[in-house]
């Protein structure tokens, strides 16, 4: 039998408790929490160095190194909020992402459009505690997510990626890419829901969440000609390109869709999709938080979904709620770490990825909401190893900092019960997209395409096509009333540009819309 046989069998057996579901009792420890923390104001992303003695965090105004050499004690070695404060329209602001490769560093920002400075910087990590800068490239788009391997840096532009070469210690454009290349209508597509909010590069190929529009696997073997290979989820472009502006927050921000953020495992054979969503109507029968979907793609030109790891739920799923969407996530060996905001942190078993096996939770929502789970090291087989996470603080405190998880099973002592456990929430893939935006076929084919010439310089922004609404409208989303506008001067981001009024940053837009400071 074919590993995709093998995996096809194992989710068809699959009992409605057994997604997202509990470890057995035989294999839960003491009591599970942190074995450490260290407070950081407006923590964002976390990216451990690679001997995980390490991690850097973005932190809104600039980021820090945290050594979590003794994990039980983790301390900030260095910390800069203060990037490019010489030049015009610095400093940085809104810095989202930070990337490690090797003894390099990436940090991309702003994470939404405005009137400040947007760059890419490169710094030498060889000493983590002292971080050099080596090279800055200044762009006209803002950067929400990036990644970075092999000496290339991968920034997301909107609705599409760039690509550049940083093995110089310096940045040299090389390609950028998007999905509007592959076919006309995409450009008819209003911008925000064919945004590229993330994206991951192993080997060959680049795999980016697309939002509404699904995510696309592409071939960056020649990195001056990324070709589109496949898509898999999302909503039919034809859809998607008739819908309503009184309708664009609807679609935007709640479920189906919404494809966020992605990883592959070791052999690029099961790939993992979160998606980020907030309920906007709570008048129809559809839950504002999502998941985490599991594709085989052993065939990356006809990928099939294997099961979905569902949110825990909350009473208020809305951006004012204590929300529990997927987050940012990582995975090692037979391991995925992830984050659900509110509903904190969790560990999943998936050496049968058709069947992963929840085996940690642990949450706190009235001190922690977290950004991400990134797996730190391994101590080896009689240590523990371990994970880190990004809490942002509650509401709108902008409190927060690095957490350090044990990477075991385990249950906490005395867990809040403000959460729906996973396995009883009702499943986001048994929601249908509305009428007017039908979902179409995972396994769309590659369209005819013209390769992305090589620049000779650094790119700069181009703008972006967007769609013309037939009609106008504003959208009330728990008390807060908004009108969307078309994409701003880099094509928006989830979260920024067009809808930039609605919900702030889209990812702790909590701090954004709560009346209420002090919630």
């Amino acid at each position: 039998m074919e590993r995709r046989d093998v995996l096809r069998a194992g989710a068809g057996a699959l009992a409605l408790g057994a997604v997202g579901g509990t470890a057995s009792a035989t294999r839960a420890q003491e009591a599970y929490e942190p074995l450490g923390s260290v407070d950081i104001e407006g923590t964002m992303e976390v990216a451990p160095t690679e001997d995980g003695n390490f991690a850097f965090v973005a932190a809104s105004d600039g980021f820090v190194s945290v050594d979590i050499s003794d994990e039980a004690n983790p301390s900030i070695a260095f910390e800069d909020r203060d990037l490019l404060a010489d030049r015009d329209a610095g400093p940085m602001q809104a810095v989202a992402d930070v990337k490690v490769d090797g003894d390099r560093l990436l940090v991309v920002g702003p994470n939404q459009a405005g009137e400040v400075i947007k760059a890419a910087l490169l710094y030498d990590i060889s000493d983590p505690a002292n971080p050099e800068q080596l090279a800055v490239q200044t762009v006209d788009h803002s950067i929400h997510n990036s990644f970075f391997e092999d000496g290339y840096a991968y920034l997301t532009k909107g609705d599409r990626f760039r690509i550049m070469d940083t093995s110089g210690d310096e940045f040299s454009a090389v390609s950028e890419w998007g999905i509007h290349q592959t076919a006309d209508i995409w450009s008819e597509v209003n911008p925000n829901f064919r945004n590229v909010h993330d994206l991951w590069v192993q080997g060959d190929y680049a795999y980016l969440a697309n939002w509404d529009a699904g995510t696309v696997i592409v071939d960056i073997s020649d990195r001056a000609n990324p070709s589109m290979v496949s898509r898999l989820g999302g909503a039919d472009p034809q859809k998607l390109a008739q819908v309503q502006q009184q309708d664009l927050v609807d679609i935007f921000y709640q479920p189906p869709g919404n494809d966020h953020y992605v990883t592959v495992d070791e052999n690029a054979e099961t790939l993992y999709v979160g998606a980020e969503s907030w309920d906007t109507n709570p008048d129809d029968d559809r839950r504002g938080a999502s998941g985490i979907d599991i594709w085989d793609i052993s065939d990356k030109t006809s990928p099939e979904k294997l099961t979905t790891i569902r949110a825990p739920g909350a009473e208020n799923e809305g951006f004012q709620g204590q929300f529990t969407t997927s987050h940012n996530f990582s995975l090692n060996r037979d391991r995925l770490y992830t984050s659900w905001y509110y509903g904190g942190v969790m560990i999943h078993d998936v050496s049968d990825p058709a069947n992963p096996e929840r085996i940690a939770w642990w949450r706190d929502p009235d001190t922690t909401q977290f950004w991400g789970a990134k797996y730190a090291r391994y101590n080896g087989p009689d240590a523990v190893g371990v994970f880190v996470a990004g809490n942002m603080g509650p509401g709108q405190s902008n409190t927060g900092g690095l957490y350090v998880f044990p990477d075991t099973d385990g249950e906490m002592a005395e867990p809040p019960g403000v959460f729906t456990p996973p396995e009883e929430t009702s499943l986001i893939t048994s929601v249908d997209w509305p009428d007017y935006v039908e979902s179409e076929s995972p396994n769309t084919q590659t369209p005819t395409q013209t390769p992305t010439a090589t620049p000779t310089e650094t790119p700069t922004a181009t703008e972006t096509p967007t769609a013309t609404p037939t009609e106008t409208g504003t959208s009330t989303v728990d008390g807060t009333t908004a009108t969307p506008t078309e994409s701003g001067d880099d094509g928006g981001s989830p979260g920024f540009g067009a809808l930039t009024a609605l919900a702030g940053l889209g990812l702790g837009a909590a701090r954004f819309l709560r009346a209420d400071d002090g919630e």
